[in-house]
């Protein structure tokens, strides 16, 4: 029904970024864009622990993607069956639980972010 063409206006992942939305995982871990399957976290998801008074904690960010990477395995068949979005619960780095979202985004790899993100 609508093609490219059609679209009158689109907002997109770079610009949620420079918006301070998103945070650019590339940037954290740079030299691991070929092989990380999360391009994007939002800032709300970061905020849980992971960013503290502008620290980054890159293990905690680690754990949190592998948690992430674990929750769409499982749920794809062992990315037999990639599908566009997941859900699963991680464990925070104060140790409670919380539910993510990770859904694909228009580079063709993934965002992780709160429910109340998406």
């Amino acid at each position: 029904m609508f093609d490219e063409s059609d679209i009158i206006y689109r907002y997109t992942s770079e610009e949620a970024v420079e918006d301070g939305i998103l945070i650019n995982l590339d940037q954290i871990f740079p030299g691991y864009e070929k092989t990380n399957l999360f391009k994007y976290a939002t800032t709300n998801l970061m905020n849980q622990g992971y960013i503290e008074k502008d620290e980054i904690k890159r293990a905690a960010i680690q754990d949190m993607l592998m948690q992430a990477h674990a929750i769409a395995k499982s749920k794809s068949d062992g990315f037999t069956q990639p599908d566009w979005f997941y859900s699963g619960d991680i464990e925070l780095p104060d140790g409670s639980k919380q539910q993510i979202f990770i859904e694909k985004n228009e580079t063709g790899r993934y965002t992780v972010m709160l429910p109340q993100d998406h």
